[in-house]
């Protein structure tokens, strides 16, 4: 298969496939005669692979340490402990996130979405906090 029938067939841009197979994430395919690359059944599984790996916020690296515990027959502490590691990034992130939440709230209540934009609560509270002061957001 064609680099781009593969970006067609599993939504992945060209660009990022060639990334990977520069970065050694995926075995090089093999060339054509017209030497454009070929991608076989298992240069799929690889980029399927990686994708699921990113879709569950794995770095890059992290994806190279994955691939490489494939064929190993030591035990899965390493896997673990990239996982943990990602878990605990997406806690971080749903706290931020949580905190974000509650100063947009407090924001979008102090407006009432009826007086002029020049007297609007959630420009002003912006306004001070941009000049040091204290704002609503943030109490």
């Amino acid at each position: 298969m064609l680099r781009n029938q593969v970006s067609k067939q599993l939504g992945v841009d060209i660009e990022t496939i060639r990334f990977y197979e520069n970065v050694g994430l995926i075995s090089k395919p093999q060339r054509l005669d017209n030497g454009y690359r070929s991608y076989s059944k298992e240069n799929i599984i690889e980029l399927k692979f990686i994708q699921h790996c990113r879709s569950l916020g794995v770095s890059i690296d992290e994806v190279h340490s994955l691939k490489a515990l494939q064929n190993q027959s030591s035990d899965c502490a390493q896997a673990k402990e990239i996982v943990e590691k990602n878990l605990k990034l997406v806690s971080k992130k749903i706290k931020e996130l949580t905190n974000l939440k509650k100063q947009l709230k407090t924001l979008s209540d102090s407006c009432f979405g009826s007086s002029a934009a020049k007297d609007c609560e959630i420009v002003k509270s912006l306004l001070k906090a941009s000049e040091g002061e204290d704002c609503a957001c943030h109490a």
